[in-house]
């Protein structure tokens, strides 16, 4: 009877983690897209920065550079106000899924 219940109580906090994950792919479409595109290609609004190839260590130490001002380019003041909207699980979830375009 104990190994069924913890056996449910791992089978629950499991899907309990899972219903609170965030979609990098949901939270890209919402904040990103409309400059950066598919990530492969860039428009003059995205600061022709292609999001393509780089990885997630990378886009996620950006994005945490424009949150606390230490990094940016010329369009520092769009990106800072864009990365500060993000919650801390949201710029895991997007520098993810960026890293995996």
């Amino acid at each position: 009877m104990k190994k069924v219940f913890a056996i449910l109580t791992i089978i629950l906090c499991f899907g309990v983690t899972a219903a609170f994950a965030v979609d990098g792919g949901e939270v890209y479409q919402k904040r990103c897209a409309k400059c950066h595109r598919d990530g492969s290609e860039s428009s003059k609004a995205g600061g022709d920065v292609v999001l393509k190839g780089q990885s997630a260590q990378e886009i996620e130490m950006k994005l945490t550079g424009y949150v606390d001002g230490t990094y940016g380019g010329a369009k520092k003041k769009v990106m800072e106000r864009m990365a500060k909207g993000l919650s801390g699980d949201e710029l895991k979830a997007v520098s993810a899924y960026i890293g995996s375009l």
